[in-house]
This record gives C-alpha cells, structure tokens and sequence, in this order.
C-alpha cells in the first residue's frame, strides 16, 4: 500500500508573477474540464500611484481588492487586512460547500505572523479539502513551519503542478 500524497502543496515562487499565471491557467483548465476548483487567485493591475493587489474569486470572476492607496510618497506595506478579510468570504464559502481543491493566492509575511488567510487554509484542510499556494522563496522556512514539514513543494511548472493534483484522490468536492 503507498501512502496517500500530501494534500497541500505550494507553487514555491521566486518570481510571483509566472506563479500567479500559471496558477490561474491551471484553475481555468482544470475548471473547464469539469473539476471543481475554487478559490482565490491574485492579480496585479495599475492604478494612480503605481499598483493594486486584487483577489479574484474564481467561481464568479468577483473582484476583492486587498491593498489600499498610501500616496505615492509611502514606503509602507498597502496591503489592507480589513479588506483581506473581506476576501475570506470566498473561503468560508468553500468549506461550507467543498471543492476537490481551494486555491489561495498567498503564504506570505500576514501568514507566517498567524494571520492572512492562515486559519482558513487550516480548516479546509481539517475538512479534507486539498490546498494549493503560492510561497515565495523567502517564506519557505516559514511554510514548512506552517505545515510541519507536510506540504508538497513545488517548482513554477504546469507539468509538476498537474502531476501533483492528478496524484490527489478524486472526491466529489
């Protein structure tokens, strides 16, 4: 008997761009074909002084913007928590109605603090929802914290990625 694959795994980033492409093309594909992904994916889009975060809920296309505008002259981080939090609806929807995979947007500084969408990936897992992320390099000693060394980490590669979720086992969602 083999062991069952790890049910969470992260798409380990060291540019998060090509990560969020190719997770949105995964999701999309996976989604036409009849597979019951859900979640959140990120996306970046200009604005006035120079760029906004806005989470995209891949069941309707709803947008949720998760950073707010300092100015231009600002140095400090724009991502808003109160506007994170309003994201988690998505989440909570989730584990209320199941999927065969949630998507999150980010393992990132707000989840290695306990914070984010850190108790929400905790309790689809709970569920025995699988997860899949995006860790940027720099987080991945916090990750694996997270995760207690159960997580898969994966390269920024479709074939990898598709490999990983064909391996999981197939479940209603």
């Amino acid at each position: 008997m083999t062991d069952a694959p790890p049910r969470i795994a992260a798409l380990v980033a060291s540019r998060s761009g090509e990560a969020d492409a190719l997770l949105a093309g995964f999701a999309a594909d996976r989604r036409r074909a009849g597979r019951r992904i859900r979640g959140l994916r990120q996306e970046m889009r200009d604005c006035d002084n120079g760029c906004q975060v806005v989470l995209v809920d891949l069941d309707d296309g709803s947008l949720y913007p998760i950073t707010q505008d300092l100015g231009a002259g600002s140095e400090s981080c724009a991502l808003d928590p109160g506007l994170l939090a309003e994201a988690s609806v998505v989440l909570r929807r989730i584990a209320a109605e199941g999927a065969e995979l949630a998507v999150f947007n980010r393992y990132s500084n707000l989840e290695a603090e306990g914070g984010g969408f850190a108790a929400e990936m905790l309790d689809l897992l709970s569920r025995g929802i699988p997860v899949l992320t995006i860790v940027p390099e720099r987080r991945l000693a916090d990750w694996h914290r997270f995760t207690g060394g159960f997580a898969v980490d994966l390269p920024v590669d479709r074939a990898a990625l598709d490999a990983w979720f064909d391996s999981l086992p197939r479940t209603g969602g």
